[in-house]
């Protein structure tokens, strides 16, 4: 990834200019394990922060094995406050793991196209998260959550822009940034949350 940073620079003077502002995203990898698509999963659709309390609630708890996950009922898992149906997603997830129907550790050995491919079927797994998956997990420099509201937004402030693009729109921007669109991604979250922690002061 340390690699595609400096080349998405090449391609754009925006990423130059990130760099030089707020210098290199953090490493924000993560182990290729069940918990980590779990991990995902629970970040579906609201804040980081949120997210992460649920899943550091999760954890202490000892709720993220398969075998745990699989025997637990909806209502126990919305006790640690997922909603009924991400809880529905990760007994689900938890079961397909347990019966081998599912691999986790073996996705890297998997081409991009092969991963979207295993992914896609499972309840509750969608573009977005498959893409956060080949990016945070598997390390894909070409990933691109382009359904992402707060890639959109950080588009919108460093473009100058009037209204957060599409995910059509950030499907053809990130055309452009091929192939380190993940490298662009981390550039651009890294933005966000520099300039929401400056506006917040």
């Amino acid at each position: 990834m340390l690699n595609a940073f400096y080349e998405i620079k090449k391609i754009d003077e925006n990423f130059k200019k990130i760099f030089d502002d707020f210098g290199l995203p953090e490493n924000r990898a993560i182990e290729k394990k069940f918990e980590s698509i779990v991990k995902i999963i629970i970040g579906q659709q609201i804040s980081t922060s949120v997210a992460k309390k649920i899943y550091e609630k999760l954890d202490k708890n000892k709720m993220l094995s398969e075998q745990v996950l699989s025997k637990s009922s909806i209502e126990d898992l919305k006790n640690f406050g997922l909603s009924t149906q991400k809880s529905f997603y990760i007994k689900n997830l938890a079961t397909l793991s347990l019966n081998k129907q599912l691999d986790v550790s073996s996705l890297d050995k998997l081409s991009s196209d092969e991963v979207t491919k295993v992914l896609l079927p499972i309840k509750g797994i969608g573009q977005w998260t498959i893409n956060n998956f080949k990016l945070f997990v598997l390390q894909d420099v070409n990933a691109w959550p382009s359904a992402d509201l707060a890639l959109q937004e950080a588009i919108k402030i460093l473009l100058n822009l009037i209204k957060r693009p599409s995910q059509i729109e950030m499907e053809n921007l990130g055309q452009n940034w091929e192939p380190y669109r993940g490298a662009a991604a981390l550039f651009l979250w890294h933005f966000y949350n520099k300039n929401k922690l400056k506006s917040s002061k």
